[in-house]
């Protein structure tokens, strides 16, 4: 039986489409584009969830793809009168990207963009005919503006809409689209207001950014209840006392730190690549030497010490599963080692390498229950990770450990305890699937699996959650945690979305891979109905979580962000807790039948 995921008319409402399916890693295995028919269909080797935007000048639908890479796909070609080309490029190491570029002086209409999946990897892409004329009324800029880049304009009574914000060699641009944005900073000791008068928030903004640069450790958005609205950008400070200022140009603002030496002697890099220059060796030709790697503070962070100037940059290897720190233009003491682990040690092991002759590699290994925060540079010679444990962490021993041993049906307890892994999806940067009243699955999702572990650990159930509070954790990180506690189970939970014209979709779905998820699915569903949503059925499907776990897994669809009744349901703290009963509900009873 095919199931069908139809979108439209997004692209006009909010820029972008959105699909709750998780994303998954994979590959784009075919492509090709019906001039004729006006069509683009893809299939990719796992489940995608596809974004897609409507950018003019020239007009062009681009769609992104998380989780996937080009494989072996073609990467462009030329098509014809209305469709200039096809073309298709790796975003970034996690998200491959395609566009189809319309000739000068085509355009389509946003309303009319149809995407539909056949299957989580089966996705066709329906345009409307091309049609000469100029940029949509209902998107076009106002005159006195610069144009606009995406089909977004701002709503609400506001002239400006603040879309995103850009990391720059000296500061920070906060690009903005329709009329100029007018803004008041009101300096702080601990924190900087930067008001933005006349102006709403774009839908894609994320309310808790960290940034970690420039003595700014994050930058917090909101949307103030004033006549004409007010978007208010605050910079949290790392370094009391930092002055900034702001000053308007073409398509944002730019915010500068009024002492620019203090700020690039406080930069803290980011841990996401992409936003790092390449990293070169002192110019002198000179090594800095590691000194140190150690566990401070109670364990509540690592280390880096070093006798001369270093810049340290980080990032998840999904390979490993590890945090991998890299230290360009250094090398180790010679008697350095890595920190001395306990058995209840928040991390599971530290490596420490001498990757190159100028480059020192360090890989950090958490234990269930453990989240790294972003990597801070204290000094021009110290840096420091932050390691974050939950009081519901547990001790779980390296792998091939002396001593453990199995139950009778080869997984490990802890005291005799099931495991369960309650895994919330997205989280930080990704906020998930965005629905009705700007309701973000990211928040709803981890309100009901709090709950759901606080239930089952009252059940005596032993619980490890991927992420407790509002973090990124990618995707093999999550998997490496289960399969580091030996898990029983792995649970993870999101909620669904489609097209916002679309509001009769409703109701819960489950997704399983194996046999042995097939079974905790249907324990877990039918419990859900019980809260009286709709029934939208069990699937089988090859999402990351589900093919790369060995436990009996299952991935959750707690309702849709985009339907009317869902969006209302899942809005209401009551029905969140009576969906987390449920959840818990359904796994004590899986729990009891088969441990």
């Amino acid at each position: 039986m095919n199931v069908h995921w139809l979108l439209s008319g997004i692209i006009g409402a909010i820029g972008s489409i959105l699909i709750a399916l998780p994303a998954d890693a994979g590959q784009i295995q075919s492509w090709s584009y019906d001039s004729r028919a006006n069509r683009l269909v893809f299939s990719t080797s796992s489940g995608v969830q596809p974004r897609a935007q409507l950018i003019f000048n020239p007009t062009r639908l681009v769609i992104d793809l998380p989780g996937t890479t080009l494989g072996s796909a073609a990467s462009s070609r030329m098509i014809g009168t209305e469709v200039a080309e096809v073309r298709l490029g790796q975003f970034n190491s996690q998200t491959a990207r395609i566009v189809i570029e319309l000739s000068p002086g085509y355009v389509i209409d946003p309303q009319q963009v149809v995407v539909q999946g056949e299957t989580p990897t089966q996705w066709t892409v329906q345009l409307p005919t091309p049609e000469r004329g100029e940029t949509p009324t209902a998107i076009a800029p106002s005159p006195s503006a610069p144009p606009a880049s995406a089909a977004t304009l701002p709503v609400n009574g506001a002239g400006t809409r603040l879309e995103n914000v850009r990391v720059t060699p000296d500061g920070f641009f906060i690009r903005t689209t329709g009329e100029a944005a007018s803004v008041d900073v009101d300096q702080g000791s601990q924190a900087i207001t930067v008001d933005f008068s006349n102006t709403v928030l774009s839908s894609q903004v994320i309310a808790d950014l960290p940034v970690n640069r420039y003595g700014v450790g994050s930058l917090t958005f909101s949307q103030l209840d004033t006549s004409p609205p007010t978007a208010r950008v605050i910079m949290n400070l790392n370094q009391s006392g930092m002055e900034w200022q702001a000053s308007a140009s073409s398509g944002g603002v730019v915010l500068l730190p009024r002492n620019r030496a203090l700020a690039q002697e406080l930069d803290q890099l980011p841990s996401d690549l992409s936003e790092v220059p390449a990293q070169v060796s002192p110019s002198s030709g000179s090594l800095s030497t590691i000194q140190a790697i150690a566990l401070q503070d109670g364990e509540t962070q690592l280390l880096i010490r070093a006798d001369g100037p270093i810049r340290p940059t980080s990032q998840w290897d999904a390979a490993s599963g590890s945090y991998q720190i890299t230290v360009a233009g250094a090398q180790l003491a010679e008697r350095i080692s890595g920190p001395q682990l306990s058995a209840n040690s928040p991390l599971v092991r530290v490596r420490v390498r001498q990757a190159t002759a100028d480059t020192v590699v360090i890989q950090v290994e958490p234990a269930p229950g453990t989240q790294l925060g972003n990597l801070n540079q204290l000094s021009s010679q110290l840096a420091a990770l932050p390691i974050n444990r939950s009081d519901q962490a547990i001790s779980v021993p390296p792998p091939n450990t002396p001593g453990s041993s199995g139950t009778a049906l080869g997984v490990q307890n802890r005291e005799g305890r099931v495991v369960v892994v309650i895994d919330p999806g997205h989280g930080g940067r990704d906020p998930g699937a965005v629905g009705r009243g700007g309701i973000q699955e990211k928040d709803i999702v981890l309100s009901i699996s709090n709950q759901v572990a606080s239930l089952l650990e009252q059940q005596g159930i032993m619980v490890v959650m991927t992420r407790r509070d509002d973090r990124e954790v990618d995707l093999q990180p999550r998997v490496s945690m289960a399969e580091q506690a030996n898990a029983d189970l792995f649970v993870s939970i999101h909620a669904n979305a489609i097209s916002l014209s679309r509001p009769e979709v409703n109701g819960a779905e489950t997704y399983y891979y194996s046999d042995a998820g097939l079974r905790l699915a249907r324990v877990i569903h039918d419990s859900m109905l019980g809260t009286g949503i709709r029934d939208r059925g069990i699937r089988q499907a090859r999402f990351y979580v589900l093919v790369n776990t060995s436990m009996p897994a299952v991935l959750l669809e707690t309702g849709f962000v985009t339907g009317e009744e869902d969006a209302r349901l899942l809005a209401d703290p009551a029905f969140r807790t009576r969906m987390a009963e449920a959840i818990a509900n359904g796994i004590a009873q899986y729990v009891r039948q088969n441990f």
